[in-house]
Parts: structure tokens; C-alpha cells; sequence
């Protein structure tokens, strides 16, 4: 089996699309369009694409000189491989829901669906799925954002009770000022991240935000009331964990050596942007000169570095070169994994390797 790409193709149509029919489409358009022809059908399938080859054979009108060997390749070749896709994918989401492996659930059951054509059962599954998987994501955050907020207190609460050293000792002070600063940064980062996810349509993580915000500032008046609002927003059946007594604390605050500015430009020059952010976070962080030009520098470079390797990546691709390009894209999402236009590149390439690995 040939398994050259039709990168044209591959750029206008998604990888899989559900099932038509030929009745959801004019005579006129499925006899004049070229996509509609058993060669381009052939050509789909031959690249994994079994649902466009499906469909384009399903609209062939009787009339035309291909109907035949075009019924003919769908019930002896597609149909079967289509069959075979499905109930491999549907395998994959069984197991990996008993192995409480989400993700993955959610994903094989995303293409089991998309290959159905009585795809009720597998939604509902998919549905129960993605629920899991939002649970499991809310509770493990959850606690992790119950155990740093509650390391940070006690951090702050520790300055108080240290026996021989005046209250208003001017090192004492001072840490008390820092620790109350790195608080503050963090309830109000908190607040933001709460109506942004309740934004995106995500309540559950609205909520962990919310929640450490209200654990940092309790007395807040806009707080309770954007708590309120998430908890109207709640779906059904997510359920929000009590908080447990006797948390064991973790450390999550690490001691940094100083970073310096030249040690924030030799990352740069080494071309290790994503460790140069963070360095010049901490620099920033330790007062550092100059240290927002620094940061906004990194981020233009991680920009064009990122936007480098999404075009080195649709280069390869176009010239059929898939794990190549897929390589290039991992490494554009690892610098901007915000970018949309990386991440579902990346995606795509991936699901067509994986299909065309199945389907050999």
C-alpha cells in the first residue's frame, strides 16, 4: 500500500470527519465537484483519511461510469478497514478507562466516534470519559494548590513565634514584607486565573483558583461572589473534595542561587530561552536591573524561534516528510504551548501517523 501524503488535501480537510450521506448534498454539486471522484477516494484512503474516502464513495450517483467499482471498494475495502479502526479504537478506550487512564480514553474514544456511523453509544461513553477526566484533573490540582497555599502561610506564620529577636527586627521585617508580597501576587494571580477559566467554560478550575484566592484574602466581597457564580457553573457531577484534615505539607518552595544578569544573557546567547525565561524570572524576582526589557526580550526570541520550527514543520510536511515535521512542532509547543495553530498542527500530524501505522 502506497503511503505517500496528499499534503493539499491534508491542509484543507481534518483528519477525520464524521459520515454523510449523499442525500446531505445537491446532485449538481456531487457530480461536478472533483472531490467527490473514486480516484480521489482511492487517493484518501491510500493516506488514511477513511472517512473522507467514505464519503466522497457514498456520494458517486448511480449515473456515473465509477458507481460499480466505486460500491465495490467501498464494502470490500473500505467498509472493512473502517471496521477495523474503530473496534481497535474503541479497545484502546475500554482498556485505558479501566486502567483510569483518561486522556487516553478521551482520545480513542474521540476517533471511535468520528469513524461510527451510529456513533450514540460511543458519545455517551466519550461524555463519561471526559467527565472522568475533568474529575481527576480538579481533585489532583485541588490538592496540590491546597498544599502550596498552606506551605506558604505557614511560612509567613513562622516569623512570628522566633524566641530573641525583636518584633520589629529590621532582616524579620523585611522577610515578613517579602513573604507578604509573594502572597499577594498570588491571590491576585489567583482571582485573574478564576474568570478566565470560568471564561474558557472550565468552573472546576475556576473553582481551585477561587478557592486559594478566598484561602488568601477570606474577607473579599468579589471573591465570594465569583465563588458563587462558579459554583452555578458546576457540571453535573463534578464533585468538589472536602478538605482534608492533616494535609503532609510538601516543599515547594526552592531555594534559588542568586542569578545574575550575565548569567540570564549566557542563556540567550546559548540559545536556551525557555531556561533564560525562568532565570530572569528569579532575577526579577531578587530585584534584578532592567529585568522586565530582559523578560520581554526572551519572549520575542522564544517568538520567532517558536514561529521557525511551526514553518521548518510545514516545510516538512509539505514535502511528506511526517515524523519530521512532527519533531519540528513539538519543539514550537514546547516554546508556545498557548499557540492554538501549533498545538492542533502538532495534534493532526500526530493522529494521521498514528492512523497510517494501524492501517499498515
Amino acid at each position: 500500500m502506497r503511503n505517500r501524503l496528499s499534503i493539499a488535501l491534508l491542509l484543507l480537510v481534518p483528519l477525520v470527519l464524521n459520515a454523510c450521506s449523499s442525500a446531505h448534498m445537491p446532485a449538481e454539486i456531487r457530480a461536478l465537484s472533483f472531490l467527490n471522484t473514486y480516484e480521489s477516494a482511492v487517493h484518501d484512503f491510500r493516506n488514511g483519511h477513511v472517512m473522507e474516502a467514505r464519503s466522497k464513495l457514498l456520494a458517486i450517483d448511480k449515473s456515473n461510469p465509477d458507481y460499480e467499482r466505486a460500491q465495490a471498494f467501498l464494502h470490500n475495502t473500505v467498509e472493512p478497514a473502517r471496521m477495523r479502526l474503530l473496534r481497535a479504537y474503541v479497545q484502546r478506550a475500554e482498556r485505558a478507562k479501566r486502567e483510569k487512564n483518561w486522556s487516553v480514553a478521551v482520545r480513542n474514544y474521540e476517533q471511535a466516534v468520528a469513524l461510527s456511523d451510529r456513533p450514540a453509544d460511543l458519545k455517551s461513553r466519550l461524555a463519561q470519559a471526559e467527565l472522568a477526566l475533568r474529575q481527576y484533573r480538579f481533585e489532583h490540582l485541588l490538592r496540590q494548590r491546597r498544599e502550596e497555599d498552606r506551605t506558604l502561610l505557614m511560612a509567613l506564620d513562622a516569623l512570628g513565634g522566633l524566641r530573641g529577636l525583636d518584633a520589629q527586627d529590621p532582616v524579620l521585617v523585611r522577610e515578613r514584607e517579602y513573604r507578604m508580597e509573594r502572597l499577594e501576587d498570588r491571590a491576585r494571580d489567583a482571582y485573574r486565573e478564576a474568570r478566565r477559566y470560568l471564561r474558557r467554560g472550565l468552573p472546576e478550575m475556576a473553582y481551585v483558583a477561587i478557592e486559594s484566592y478566598l484561602r488568601l484574602v477570606p474577607d473579599s466581597d468579589q471573591g465570594k461572589a465569583l465563588r458563587q457564580k462558579i459554583l452555578a457553573q458546576m457540571p453535573k457531577g463534578i464533585v468538589i473534595p472536602p478538605k482534608a484534615k492533616g494535609i503532609v505539607v510538601k516543599k515547594v518552595l526552592n531555594v534559588h542561587r542568586k542569578v545574575t544578569r550575565k548569567d540570564v544573557e549566557e542563556l540567550i546567547r546559548k540559545g536556551r530561552y525557555r531556561d533564560a525565561r525562568q532565570a530572569a524570572i528569579a532575577y526579577r524576582r531578587a530585584g534584578g536591573s532592567k529585568a522586565d526589557e530582559l523578560l520581554e526580550k526572551i519572549g520575542r526570541l522564544m517568538d520567532r524561534q517558536a514561529a521557525s520550527y511551526y514553518e521548518k514543520g510545514r516545510a516538512a510536511f509539505r514535502q511528506e516528510r511526517l515524523n519530521e515535521a512532527i519533531r519540528y512542532w513539538r519543539l514550537a509547543v514546547e516554546l508556545r504551548p498557548d499557540r492554538a495553530e501549533y498545538v492542533e498542527a502538532l495534534r493532526r500530524a500526530e493522529l494521521l501517523k498514528e492512523r497510517l501505522d494501524m492501517l499498515r
